[in-house]
């Protein structure tokens, strides 16, 4: 305002010129736009080729005994809460990305969220008093074969199993839904070819699980998706998500010929 009241003669010029000053902050650096795609194809590789056989060998320590649950419970919150943050910094550093445009928003239909968010808890109540009936009469739980060596066995270990339900709903759907989806987008893909895109790297990083883990993630991976893409929000997916992984790791009775581990 000052500067205007000085030199009035020449408004126009410094509105332009400070107009243009503008764009040229706006402007991304070459090298930020290079890191960006760089992290973006670092974390879509590890992703789908490192962190299948990475899993698989941590899986089967842990099958056999050799890695304590609970340690491998704690690297599993570092690790997905770790690509996370890859995935943050690689919005913050692509011109053509924001928090918004990955999911990081209100949704589009919030009765439908919150109808989920209401119902989903009240629908597991009986599936999971369902389990522990089957369990009880000595049946096992459909699928849980898939990640039986996930499954806690002492207080402290279900608490680390809450915390690996919780930061997967947050961290993989940000990745594979939020940054994955929008990142195929501005390659220039549908919506819903980069959708499944996302989905088939969802299932791939879950192949530690064998085939039928896989294809239980490729469901699940579908549903996840179809809830971002009706709401547009990534808030329904996380709900979803964190509700399923607490009744596959924390409230999945273990058979009753499992004892508790002891761990040092």
């Amino acid at each position: 305002m000052y500067g205007w009241c000085s030199a009035p003669a020449s408004s126009g010029a410094s509105r332009t010129s400070r107009a243009e000053a503008r764009r040229e902050v706006r402007r991304p650096m070459p090298s930020t736009v290079v890191w960006s795609w760089v992290l973006a194809g670092g974390l879509i590789s590890y992703l789908a080729v490192v962190a299948p056989l990475l899993g698989r060998r941590s899986y089967e320590k842990l099958e056999k005994g050799i890695t304590p649950l609970s340690r491998g419970l704690a690297l599993s919150i570092v690790e997905l809460w770790a690509l996370a943050a890859v995935a943050l910094v690689v919005v913050g550093l692509s011109p053509s990305l924001d928090l918004a445009g990955v999911g990081i928003r209100p949704p589009e239909d919030p009765s439908l969220t919150y109808g989920i968010a209401v119902a989903l808890p009240v629908a597991m109540v009986p599936l999971v008093l369902f389990m522990r009936w089957l369990v009880r009469n000595g049946g096992k739980v459909p699928g849980s074969d898939a990640y039986s060596a996930l499954l806690p066995r002492t207080p402290r270990q279900r608490w680390l199993a809450a915390g690996v339900a919780v930061s997967a709903g947050v961290c993989e759907e940000l990745i594979y839904r939020g940054l994955f989806i929008a990142l195929g987008v501005a390659l220039g893909l549908s919506p819903m070819a980069a959708a499944v895109v996302a989905v088939a790297v969802f299932m791939l990083g879950h192949l530690y699980q064998g085939m039928s883990g896989a294809l239980l993630s490729l469901l699940a991976g579908i549903a996840f998706t179809g809830l971002y893409l009706r709401t547009g929000s990534l808030i329904a997916p996380i709900v979803v998500h964190v509700l399923v992984d607490l009744r596959s790791l924390v409230f999945t009775p273990l058979p009753q010929a499992q004892p508790a581990r002891v761990e040092s």
